[in-house]
């Protein structure tokens, strides 16, 4: 099974003022990332609201980007949720539509408590979809889960043939490079914690997904450029630069609500979250925009 190699973005999910999913910003979204070198999209994830969209919103939405990607973006379909027969059948589809790969975390509700169960769980949804490839979602800080990644590999390496890898969104880089070695380093692990690139690079590792791939993704590119060549001093200046953003974001409820807004500077307009979240105010887009200009973002950001 092929390795992605490349950078994914994890855009968020367009909604029109009244709540409702803007599936005609898709393609313009799509566009978008295109021309900024972005490599795929991770759809429906944290960043893009899936858990709080129906099945039939994400169904809608992965077919927009499936379509307005074409062969330019690998369009990875997040189904996880709580449900697991709905994650079944949003997998299926995706396969159906002619997506690129399906992906899934586990449950924060009745999570899994045995590493068979956490195989069982992550084969049902790969077994939905066998055509594509399968990743695991490892994302701690959001759905408090912590079993071992690497039991989970051993384990899908026998039991799970289209188990691709996993998009690692944690701090563990132990664990992180352990799994490396897992299988003569079979499996794909995609980078997920943009704070820690730089880690990632000195490990091995470059391919990623990324939820600030959507504003600034040349600074991770030129990163692993300057990793390749040598100059740590340069690299360790880029990673600064990226805190510096992600700074900003923490500032304002964090990249799913602060992240969201700053599309609309980039040309991109998501619009609104959706409840609990509470979507950014008129009076804290001015001061996002305030300290954007401070760090200079809109010299290093990502361009209309």
């Amino acid at each position: 099974m092929k390795k992605i190699n490349g950078y994914v973005a994890a855009p968020f999910t367009p909604m029109n003022e009244d709540g409702s999913v803007n599936l005609e910003r898709i393609k313009d979204y799509a566009e978008f990332l295109i021309k900024n070198g972005a490599d795929g999209a991770f759809i429906c994830g944290s960043s893009g609201e899936g858990a709080l969209l129906t099945s039939s919103e994400r169904k809608a939405v992965a077919e927009a980007w499936v379509k307005a990607a074409g062969d330019n973006l690998k369009v990875i379909v997040h189904t996880g949720g709580t449900n697991l027969s709905d994650q079944k059948d949003l997998a299926s589809h995706a396969q159906e539509i002619g997506a690129y790969a399906v992906a899934s975390m586990a449950p924060a509700f009745l999570p899994p408590r045995r590493n068979e169960e956490f195989v069982a769980y992550c084969k049902a949804v790969a077994d939905a979809a066998p055509e594509l490839p399968f990743y695991y979602y490892h994302i701690p800080p959001l759905n408090g889960f912590t079993m071992s990644v690497v039991d989970l590999l051993k384990a899908a390496d026998k039991e799970i043939p289209n188990f691709a890898g996993v998009k690692y969104t944690y701090d563990n880089l132990y664990e992180f490079d352990q799994c490396k070695y897992v299988a003569d380093g079979k499996f794909d692990m995609l980078h997920g914690l943009d704070e820690t690139y730089l880690s990632a690079l000195s490990y091995g590792y470059y391919a990623g997904v990324g939820g600030t791939y959507n504003h600034c993704l040349g600074l991770y590119k030129q990163m692993k450029k300057e990793f390749d060549e040598g100059n740590l001093e340069k690299c360790q200046e880029l990673q600064h630069k990226s805190h510096l953003f992600i700074n900003v974001l923490g500032m304002f409820r964090g990249n799913i609500v602060c992240g969201k807004r700053i599309m609309k500077f980039l040309g991109v307009d998501c619009g609104p979250n959706r409840l609990p979240l509470q979507s950014i105010s008129d009076e804290e887009e001015k001061k996002i925009y305030t300290e954007l200009e401070k760090i200079g973002f809109f010299e290093f950001g990502n361009k209309k």
